[in-house]
C-alpha cells in the first residue's frame, strides 16, 4: 500500500500529468457546449422584422413551443396535418419552400415527428423516404406497427447476401421488441451531442495513453528499472506502478464523462433525458433506452474500452526502452481501430478493428455508432452485433494485457 501510494503520488506530482489533466477536464467542458452553440431559431418580432436566435436562447425558444412527452399515433396523425395544412398553403413541394419564420411558428415543433414517419414509411426496396403528401392519416396511426417491417427492410437492404444474414434479422428483430414503445419526446440533447461525448472519449483516450506510456519506459530509460529489480520490493513495484496508473487515468476519465453528462444535460434540459434514442438516430434504433439512459451506458461503456486501452499502453510500457518508443506506440494504438476501419477491407478488416485493443475508441467506428447502427461481423455462417463483440471482448482484452504486462515484468526480473 506505501509503494501505491508512493507511486500514485510520483504520477500526479510530474508537471505533464497535471498539464494532461487538466486539459482533459476544459476538454469536457468544452465538449459539452460546443453542440448548444448549432441550435437556431428564427422568428418575427413586434415590427415583423425575423429575428435568429442561437444557443442557449434557441433551446429555450425550441422547448417553449416544442411537442413533448409520450408520442402517440394521434400527436403523430396532428403533427402530419400541420405539416400538409402548411405545404397545402404554399404549394409546397418541400420545406425549401416555406418562409423561414412560418417554418419556426408552425412546424418546427412537428419536424422530428415526420421525419421519423417518413423514414418508417420509406420504400422497403429503395430504401427512398415519401414526401410530406405522400403520407397518410392512417399511415400516423399505424407508425407503431409499422416499425418492425421497416427495420426487416433496412437488414435487407444492408446484409442481404452475407453468411448468416438470416440470424443477424433475427438478432435484429430480438432487440428492437425490447424497445419500450410509443417513444417518448422533449426537445434538448441532439445528435450532434452524443457525437462530441465520442469525440470526447478519443480525446481522453489519448490524452490519458501519454499519462500511462512512461510509467515503466521512464525507468528503463533513465536506468532506474535495473535498480528496483535487484530491490526486495522488485516484485511488488509493478502492481503499485499498474494501480497507480489505472487509478489516475480511469478517475480522469470517469470525472470529465460526469462532467460533460452534468453540463450537457443542464444546458440542454434535463427533460430531455427522457427522450428515446429513436428519435435522436432512428426510429430503427435497436437501444432500449431514453437519452439519460444512453449518456449513462455510453460512459460505463466506453470506460471499459477506454480500460483495455490502457492495459495496452501499460504493457507497452513495460517492454520499452524508452518513453519515446512507448509514447509512439500508445499514441499509434489509440488510433490504429480507425485506421483499420478505413484501409483494410472487408469482413477481416472489420474483426481487426473490433479486438485490437482500442476497438471501439474513434470516429465513425466509435462504439456508439455501431450501437445504433446494424453493423454485424460474421464467421462460420453466424452473425454477430458488433457492439456486442466489442463490449464483450473489452474485459478479456483487460486481464490479457495486465497479464501480458506483469509477464513481460518478472521477465526483466530473472534476466536482472
Amino acid at each position: 500500500m506505501n509503494l501505491y501510494r508512493l507511486e500514485l503520488k510520483r504520477v500526479c506530482k510530474t508537471r505533464m500529468t497535471a498539464i494532461l489533466l487538466a486539459i482533459a477536464l476544459v476538454l469536457a467542458v468544452v465538449m459539452a457546449y460546443l453542440p448548444v452553440t448549432f441550435i437556431g431559431w428564427t422568428e418575427l418580432d413586434a415590427s415583423g422584422n425575423e429575428v435568429c436566435y442561437t444557443g442557449l436562447k434557441a433551446i429555450r425558444k425550441r422547448q417553449e413551443q416544442q411537442v413533448s412527452g409520450t408520442i402517440t399515433p394521434d400527436v403523430m396523425q396532428e403533427a402530419l396535418e400541420a405539416y400538409q395544412r402548411v405545404y397545402r398553403q404554399y404549394d409546397a413541394s418541400s420545406i425549401n419552400d416555406i418562409p423561414v419564420e412560418v417554418f419556426y411558428k408552425e412546424l418546427a415543433r412537428y419536424q422530428p415527428l415526420v421525419n421519423n414517419a417518413k423514414e418508417a414509411f420509406a420504400d422497403p426496396k429503395t430504401g427512398m423516404a415519401p414526401g410530406v403528401m405522400g403520407l397518410t392519416a392512417e399511415d400516423m396511426q399505424n407508425f407503431y406497427s409499422q416499425l418492425p417491417k421497416r427495420l426487416e427492410s433496412v437488414i435487407w437492404l444492408e446484409q442481404s447476401g452475407k453468411p448468416g444474414y438470416e440470424q443477424a434479422q433475427a438478432i435484429a428483430q430480438k432487440k428492437f421488441d425490447s424497445v419500450q414503445k410509443p417513444f417518448t419526446y422533449s426537445f434538448g440533447v441532439s445528435p450532434d451531442a452524443m457525437d462530441y461525448q465520442t469525440l470526447l472519449s478519443l480525446l481522453l483516450t489519448l490524452l490519458c495513453a501519454v499519462i500511462a506510456a512512461p510509467v515503466f519506459a521512464s525507468d528503463a530509460q533513465t536506468g532506474a528499472q535495473d535498480i528496483q529489480l535487484c530491490t526486495k520490493n522488485g516484485l511488488r513495484l509493478p502492481a503499485a506502478k499498474l494501480a497507480a496508473a489505472f487509478s489516475i487515468t480511469g478517475a480522469a476519465y470517469l470525472l470529465c464523462g460526469v462532467v460533460w453528462i452534468m453540463v450537457t444535460n443542464a444546458l440542454f434540459g434535463w427533460e430531455s433525458t427522457q427522450t428515446s434514442v429513436q428519435w435522436l438516430f432512428s426510429v430503427t434504433s435497436l437501444l432500449p433506452y431514453t437519452v439519460g439512459q444512453m449518456e449513462w451506458v455510453m460512459l460505463v461503456a466506453n470506460f471499459l474500452i477506454f480500460f483495455a486501452e490502457v492495459a495496452f499502453v501499460l504493457m507497452a510500457s513495460v517492454w520499452a526502452k524508452n518513453n519515446l518508443t512507448a509514447l509512439s506506440v500508445a499514441l499509434i494504438s489509440v488510433v490504429a481501430p480507425l485506421i483499420v476501419y478505413m484501409v483494410v477491407p472487408g469482413s477481416f478488416g472489420e474483426w481487426l478493428s473490433t479486438l485490437i485493443p482500442a476497438g471501439g475508441i474513434g470516429l465513425s467506428n466509435a462504439l456508439l455508432y455501431k450501437m445504433i447502427s446494424f453493423d454485424f461481423l460474421y464467421a462460420g455462417g453466424h452473425a454477430f452485433f458488433q457492439a456486442d463483440v466489442l463490449l464483450a471482448s473489452a474485459p478479456i482484452k483487460i486481464v490479457l494485457l495486465v497479464g501480458l504486462a506483469v509477464w513481460g515484468y518478472l521477465r526483466k526480473t530473472k534476466v536482472a
